[in-house]
This record gives structure tokens, C-alpha cells and sequence, in this order.
């Protein structure tokens, strides 16, 4: 019974650390949309649901992303 206690307790314990460490920067706010298709331009790519980029070119948006701040 013990065992079975410590393996419940591990996921337990990672649920916090994949909420805040395994989501790298999707922080899709209003707005952000008009971001993307701007991303998409400026870098000379065909439109594509985020989703589906790959990992590489959802760094790239971040990157760029990043360098174009809201100005409110």
C-alpha cells in the first residue's frame, strides 16, 4: 500500500511543473492573432494554425514576438 501511495504522489508533485515549465510561451491573449498574421509576413510564410507549426517555427514567433510589444 505504501508503494501505491508513492506512485500516486508523483504525479501529483510534477502536475505544478508541467503547468509552468512544459508550456514555453503560448500566452495567446486578445489581439494576438493580428501578431501572428504580422509574423507571417514579415517572415515570408504561408498561413499555418499555430498549432500545427513545428516546434522550431513556434520559437521563431516567440523570438520575434518578443521584439514587438504591445504599446498601449
Amino acid at each position: 500500500m505504501r508503494k501505491l501511495g508513492r506512485l500516486l504522489l508523483i504525479p501529483a508533485l510534477m502536475i505544478p511543473l508541467l503547468a509552468t515549465g512544459c508550456v514555453p510561451h503560448r500566452q495567446w491573449g486578445p489581439g494576438e492573432e493580428t501578431y501572428y498574421v504580422q509574423w507571417e509576413g514579415a517572415t515570408h510564410r504561408s498561413h499555418v494554425d499555430y498549432d500545427h507549426r513545428s516546434k522550431a517555427d513556434q520559437r521563431a514567433y516567440w523570438n520575434w514576438r518578443k521584439h514587438h510589444h504591445d504599446h498601449d
